[in-house]
């Protein structure tokens, strides 16, 4: 690179000087192309060849331009220092600017310092082209790289004495933040002052690069810690040994006691999986560690990552772990293994059902087992929700399994859960219970009378020491469960019969509850079922605005063996088969009328007169003849008078036999 001062022996600066100031022609033959450039730029900028740069910044804008240039400042100091001391003695000085050319830094000899005053080269003057004219920092400025102006290449006169050689400072991003120049007599001009100038300036580059990467870790550093410290799992790190180095505020809370400085060994046990970061720098995720002993109780999902320096070396690995109490809340909620009924919930006020409700009340007070009874549909979850949410346990997982439900052999993995590998088929990674699932809750085993006589030992066993091992698994895995059970069965019988374990029937028959059946709950009938029409007409967003008598009468004789349960569905089928608005018997399936009576539903027309119904449909047939016959048989217009939908309409003209000529067929007047 020609950095500016390998000048041609027959240039003679000064005498093209003069004659461009003169008649304003350059004599390219006497003066080097970049200066001539320079002095044309001046020209046409107005600069005075015979004045003095009188630009300086005031005081204030002074203030605020040494404290943003602060860091340039700082880093360049002991550069700007070691290059005077190199010449010092000598005439020269030393001048840093920012990115504009204004001075903001100078060091130097006295006499040279006093002569720099005088041609304003002083802190706070701005040495840019169009005011300096052509001069080292201006011009490096201009030009974007070194350069040496030596004498009467100076477009000012006033600087022909001067030899200025300057460096412009760059980012990491190539933009420029500042010039260094070094000034001295033109007499003693140094054959290598730019190049010194150069030099310094690259290591100014670099130590501002190193700062600004210094600072980027720095942040980066502070980033990680601050997720370290409030990541919601529980994390420490460990070194290239498995020492705990670093333990994060969730993993204190979560253990309770004093980690730093003990082997990952005593939080994990053998855990190979850790020695496999460590070693060979292979991660893992989610891995189930089991470390329950005198000195620590410890069951988390746990996730290892190595750490690594810039050449890829292991240096140490971050151990993040979550509860697996945290790991079942979360799989419990998104299940929906929760109980979402209270008693109020259980809709009734017969003498039997109260009792019953009175019963579970006192059950809710009680950690005691509980056995409740009672046919198929009564509602035996309702009230084992309503026990759980009624007890202290009510903040912890409600998880119901129907023992009934599920094919026999797999019971056991459902309750005890199985580890890897424990038989074809078996999840990656085991899979935790029913029993696991509940800890701190209630487990509620439903159809408990079809377990097999394996399942009942098992089951013992656990109420018995609370304590439970997975299938294909040897580690002993404390559980804290309420157990809540459900049958229909007589389970006393059951027991003579050699089906179910005397023992685990007086485990789990401590409080007994009998939900009766909906036949033996005569004056809740009506209750029940405004209650299930208003929760299924909201439901389906529809509306019943009449049903005829005798529906609620056939209704209320019905024997009902699925009781509440299959009252539901009656209701919903009522009201996704009706008419418009209206339920009618023919709605009825005929398993719902009277034993002994003709099973074909009766017309309309032939019903007795009860709470006026006959006599409101005959009302309502007369009024849409009359409206047909008013409007012509626009229907949109009968249906606006009566306030209904014109498939409303349509239906009732169907009900009532009237053809579109606004007529009643003869043979009926309303057919259903």
């Amino acid at each position: 690179m020609i950095l500016g001062n390998d000048v041609n022996a027959n240039m003679n600066p000064g005498k093209a000087w003069v004659k461009f100031i003169s008649k304003g022609e350059v004599d390219a033959d006497l003066v080097r192309p970049e200066i001539s450039q320079s002095w044309q730029r001046c020209y046409k900028t107005g600069v005075d060849p015979y004045g003095i740069n009188h630009l300086n910044l005031d005081q204030y804008e002074l203030d605020k331009l040494l404290t943003r240039c602060t860091d340039l400042i700082e880093i360049a100091r002991p550069f700007m220092k070691k290059i005077y001391e190199f010449v010092a003695g000598s005439g020269v000085m030393v001048v840093l600017t920012d990115e504009r050319g204004f001075v903001i830094n100078s060091i130097g000899d006295s006499d040279i310092m006093n002569n720099a005053y005088q041609v304003n080269l002083n802190i706070g003057s701005g040495w840019m082209e169009e005011e300096g004219g052509t001069n080292g920092i201006g011009t490096a400025l201009k030009l974007m790289k070194p350069i040496q102006v030596s004498g009467s290449e100076h477009y000012s006169k006033k600087l022909h004495h001067w030899t200025c050689s300057a460096s412009p400072i760059f980012d990491d991003c190539g933009k420029i933040i500042g010039v260094l120049q070094m000034s001295e007599p033109f007499s003693a001009v140094h054959l290598h002052t730019l190049g010194m100038v150069v030099a310094a300036v690259e290591a100014i580059s670099n130590q501002i690069s190193l700062k600004n990467q210094n600072q980027e870790l720095e942040i980066l550093n502070n980033s990680l810690e601050n997720i370290f410290q409030t990541m919601s799992d529980g994390a420490v790190i460990i070194d290239r040994q498995g020492i705990i180095t670093k333990v994060n505020p969730v993993a204190e809370s979560i253990l309770g006691y004093q980690l730093q400085g003990k082997s990952i060994g005593y939080l994990l046990g053998p855990a190979p999986r850790t020695h496999n970061v460590l070693e060979k720098g292979q991660s893992y995720k989610e891995a189930e560690v089991i470390n329950n002993t005198e000195m620590i109780n410890f069951h988390c999902l746990v996730t290892g990552k190595p750490i690594k320096d810039e050449k890829g070396k292991v240096t140490g690995a971050l151990i993040c772990f979550n509860p697996i109490n945290k790991v079942k809340k979360l799989i419990n909620r998104f299940s929906g293994a929760q109980a979402t009924f209270h008693f109020e919930d259980i809709i009734g006020n017969s003498r039997n059902l109260r009792e019953a409700i009175q019963m579970a009340e006192r059950a809710a007070t009680s950690e005691s087992n509980v056995m409740i009874i009672g046919e198929s549909g009564t509602g035996k979850e309702l009230f084992a929700q309503a026990i759980h949410n009624g007890s202290s346990s009510k903040k912890g997982p409600f998880v119901a399994l129907n023992c009934g439900a599920i094919p026999r052999e797999l019971v056991a993995s459902e309750l005890f859960g199985y580890s890897e590998g424990a038989f074809t088929g078996a999840r990656r990674g085991g899979r935790p219970g029913k029993f696991e699932l509940a800890d701190g809750g209630t487990l509620f085993l439903d159809e408990i009378g079809d377990m097999l006589m394996d399942e009942q030992v098992s089951l013992l066993r656990v109420l018995q020491e609370r304590k439970i091992t997975r299938i294909g698994g040897e580690q002993v895995i404390p559980v804290n469960v309420r157990i809540i059970c459900a049958t229909n069965k007589n389970l006393k019988d059951e027991v003579a019969k050699g089906n179910f374990r005397e023992d685990l029937y007086y485990r789990l028959d401590v409080i007994l509850i009998s939900v009766p059946p909906l036949r033996e709950r005569g004056e809740d009938f009506r209750l029940l079922f405004d209650y299930l029409l208003q929760k299924i007409t909201k439901k389906v967003n529809t509306r019943i605005e009449y049903i005829q008598p005798e529906v609620i009468e056939y209704l209320q004789n019905y024997d009902r063996p699925g009781n509440v349960r299959e009252l539901e569905n009656v209701v919903e089928r009522l009201i996704n088969n009706a008419n418009g608005n209206a339920i009618y018997l023919e709605h009825l399936t005929p398993e719902f009328l009277p034993k002994g009576e003709n099973q074909t539903v009766p017309q309309a027309t032939e019903l007795h007169h009860a709470d006026g119904g006959i006599n409101a449909l005959i009302s309502e047939r007369n009024l849409i003849i009359e409206l047909l016959t008013k409007y012509k048989g626009n229907i949109s217009r009968v249906a606006k008078e009566m306030n209904h939908s014109r498939n409303t309409i349509y239906n009732k003209m169907h009900f009532y036999d009237i053809s579109r000529n606004y007529t009643i067929n003869s043979d009926s007047s309303a057919k259903k």
